[in-house]
């Protein structure tokens, strides 16, 4: 047997709950002066001042950034260490979905290294780790509280980078989700789906992912819909928080693949809300991973739906059933096609050209040159 490794990369408090112990944890970790990083509408929407009341309760001095934004924009991240630098900030308490998570990672990054730009630290391990760092997530979806990437959007470029910053805790909390409305939670949750697909079916074997990734597909098939139609249903909302954070588990042991590489790609260039363009690759990335992949792997996704006494032996047509499966979870949903999202086939097939240059990309079974990522994305396009 191969030799294989594993990291969780932080400690985890899980629990509907568990936010109230954000000043404990806060004080275990040395803090005083907080940082707040977050989204103006989570104020507004009184999300956040949640998690701040309870900071400010437990003795802390609080400063707030609200000027998070979506797909973490790398002048964003900047602003914030100077921001850090500015009231002299000894920790960062961030409060938000995956872009927020990933704009305080960043700061972390910039202020560890002493640097003034997340340009500089594009794909490069963290060698420091001098500022410490509390994730709570307000979506069920990325598993970025406990992942070591940040995904950032480049003022320059346009394209998204990854360095590299780990949480010192992650504070899963449902009642965080509540307020999420249905298209948010059905596209976040598209998401998980993607994260535990994607890490079974790509090239990197790790028993450890696997585990996460078959369990994750299975509470996301029975409590997804339910978080969607219900959405005051506090128990399929601890069960989605439960299946986002261990789809970030899978995804931390063996990566993402081609699907990613598509809504990276695309939302890089469309701003296309990352969960969304994760749900309309993943029927075409299980048939290229059927196709370029290792065939015990479709047979595991198919086992985690259900699918494991399934008569249908080719793997190929085993692979449709299960894209079938993943389109008609999208109609039920009521997730929207890329058509009636209103964009064509070729604006998809435009973004072809960055693929090489997303992080995920080369996960993805096979050697994809540009006629295997063209003939990819045309059936991401006709797919739903």
């Amino acid at each position: 047997m191969s030799a294989y490794m594993w990291n969780t990369f932080c400690p985890t408090l899980f629990g509907t709950g568990a936010a109230k112990e954000t000043a404990v944890q806060a004080k275990k970790l040395g803090m005083k002066r907080v940082m707040v990083c977050t989204e103006h509408a989570l104020i507004e929407f009184k999300v956040a001042t949640q998690v701040i009341d309870v900071l400010k309760d437990g003795g802390l001095e609080v400063f707030l950034f609200d000027r998070c934004q979506a797909d973490a924009p790398s002048e964003i991240c900047d602003e914030g260490a100077l921001f850090v630098r500015e009231n002299k900030i000894d920790g960062i308490v961030a409060v938000g979905g995956g872009s927020t998570l990933d704009t305080a990672k960043a700061i972390g990054i910039i202020i560890s290294q002493g640097g003034n730009t997340i340009a500089d630290y594009y794909g490069i391990q963290e060698d420091k780790h001098l500022m410490k760092l509390i994730t709570l997530s307000t979506t069920a979806g990325t598993g970025s509280e406990i992942s070591q990437w940040a995904v950032i959007a480049d003022k320059e470029t346009g394209a998204k980078e990854m360095p590299v910053y780990k949480p010192d805790m992650a504070i899963v909390d449902p009642v965080l989700t509540y307020s999420l409305p249905a298209g948010p939670t059905a596209a976040t949750g598209m998401d998980v789906l993607a994260h535990c697909m994607e890490a079974i079916t790509n090239k990197n074997y790790n028993p450890y992912g696997y585990i996460f990734g078959k369990e994750g597909i299975r509470l996301t098939m029975k409590w997804l819909p339910v978080a969607v139609r219900d959405l005051g249903n506090a128990e399929a909302r601890e069960k989605m928080s439960l299946a986002a954070n261990i789809g970030g588990m899978a995804i931390s042991a063996c990566g993402c693949s081609i699907g990613h590489s598509f809504s990276q790609t695309f939302g890089a260039v469309h701003h296309v809300p990352h969960g969304l363009g994760c749900a309309w690759a993943l029927p075409a990335t299980i048939r290229y991973s059927a196709k370029y992949g290792k065939a015990e792997n479709i047979l595991e996704v198919a086992d985690a739906l259900g699918l494991s006494n399934s008569e249908e032996k080719d793997v190929q047509k085993l692979s449709e059933k299960i894209a079938d499966i993943i389109t008609n979870l999208m109609k039920t949903l009521g997730i929207k096609s890329i058509r009636e999202s209103g964009y064509t086939l070729q604006d998809c097939l435009d973004v072809a050209k960055l693929f090489a240059h997303d992080a995920a990309f080369a996960n993805s079974p096979g050697a994809p040159g540009m006629d295997e990522i063209k003939a990819f994305i045309t059936d991401v396009f006709e797919s739903y």
